[in-house]
């Protein structure tokens, strides 16, 4: 059951800091909780998973995060909802071998009777500095 109530800039960022050290400790019983079970996650490479999908490969080693950064975090108020956008900076190990991603992240967080979800993640490559 969604509740009608405003999200709070904090609670927005501290369910948002704590997926993300969730994804880097591959805690994945966290990151169940605070994924909606209808999310959608797309990827900076374009591809889109669902929660069940992207906690699979979290679980088969697929990929890992060694390290993830949310800089110039910017929350925006949709009553129930929120939008939070970023750049991300992340570390990311694949079986040929690491990744480094540059991105800028569009994260839609929900509150729900029992908390705050993630909805829907969206990851848009930013090209290398010079």
């Amino acid at each position: 059951m969604i509740i009608l109530a405003t999200m709070q800039q904090s609670d927005v960022l501290e369910v948002e800091n704590a997926r993300l050290m969730a994804m880097t400790e591959g805690d994945l019983d966290t990151l169940d909780v605070l994924i909606a079970d209808s999310a959608l996650y797309i990827h900076s490479s374009g591809e889109i998973d669902t929660k069940h999908e992207y906690l699979r490969k979290l679980a088969t080693g697929r990929f890992r995060y060694a390290a993830v950064t949310a800089e110039n975090q910017h929350t925006t108020d949709l009553g129930a909802a929120a939008a939070l956008t970023y750049r991300m900076r992340a570390r990311v190990i694949f079986p040929a071998g690491p990744h480094l991603i540059h991105a800028q992240v569009t994260a839609i967080w929900r509150r729900y009777d029992d908390g705050i979800r993630l909805e829907l993640l969206q990851s848009t490559p930013i090209p290398a500095e010079a």
